[in-house]
């Protein structure tokens, strides 16, 4: 978000502000408990530890971060600007720092996630070879090494278009990337069908051909979903609309809603996965029960 002048302040809607607090702490709740089950299955499971899942494990932090701490911050601050309380100016800063830091690091893993997946798909018999945990690590680090240079850029130079522009960037590689993985694996499945196999092998590579273009699908809505509104929102309305601050909070509930989805999108749809966190679960039950 860019710092700016004050819109007017408008008396404060009760409904409005309870539905949005309340829809804030539900994806708070969804998505802290389903990124924490990630990186538990993830870094506790050391046959999951793969090159992959590790940049998996890294869109978890950054999400559980943003759901964690930015939120509540942002919730805060919305109720603070409807009169309810006073936000001190240290806090708006810290938490303006952590939202720059945020965004950045977010559109930089998933577009990590991106290479990696055409990698895979592309090259599968030299995948194995060209990411290695150890680059995976150097991947992630310089994630956030981005997340932070944007932030200080954005707070110490006061340079407000270096987010917005960076995430736009890496937002419209990223799309592309994905829709040129969804080609890709329809035109595969075309080849696949085309090839004289026997029916049994035939209808097993359809079905995870059929399983891949479908996650494919559901990560490129989700993701244009969360982003697109925002990047409308902050090309058109300006903060001395008096309706800036109720807008804004509704564009950060899409964004924490693809936030609190991620984990279920990338890993819960994987029988590994599944797996591994039904035995945490039951294990957790027996042993508190």
């Amino acid at each position: 978000m860019t710092a700016s002048a004050s819109p007017s302040v408008t008396p404060p809607n009760l409904a409005l502000v309870l539905s949005a607090v309340t829809i804030n702490g539900l994806l708070i709740i969804l998505g802290t408990l389903g990124n924490l089950l990630v990186l538990l299955v993830i870094f506790f499971n050391i046959r999951l530890a793969t090159p992959s899942n590790l940049l998996l494990g890294n869109l978890a932090l950054i999400d559980l971060l943003s759901l964690f701490v930015v939120s509540p911050g942002g919730i805060y601050k919305y109720m603070c600007r409807k009169g309810f309380c006073h936000v001190p100016e240290t806090f708006v800063v810290a938490n303006r720092g952590l939202s720059q830091f945020i965004a950045p690091a977010a559109v930089s893993s998933l577009l990590s996630i991106a290479v990696d997946r055409i990698l895979s798909i592309k090259y599968p018999f030299k995948y194995t070879s060209m990411m290695t945990k150890r680059r995976a690590v150097v991947i992630i680090s310089l994630t956030w090494l981005l997340g932070a240079f944007i932030s200080a850029v954005f707070m110490v130079l006061n340079f407000i278009y270096i987010q917005p522009a960076y995430c736009t960037v890496i937002m419209l590689v990223t799309i592309f990337l994905y829709i040129h993985i969804f080609l890709f694996a329809l035109k595969k499945e075309r080849q696949i069908a085309s090839l004289q196999i026997s029916n049994v092998q035939r209808n097993t590579n359809f079905l995870h051909e059929r399983k891949s273009t479908r996650t494919m699908a559901m990560i490129l809505g989700v993701f244009c979903a969360a982003w697109i509104p925002a990047l409308i929102f902050y090309s058109v309305v300006f903060p001395s609309d008096p309706r800036y601050f109720d807008i804004q909070n509704w564009i950060n509930i899409i964004y924490y809603l693809n936030a609190s989805l991620n984990p279920y999108i990338y890993c819960v749809r994987s029988a590994n996965f599944r797996k591994t966190m039904r035995k945490m679960v039951k294990a957790c039950m027996l042993r508190y029960s």
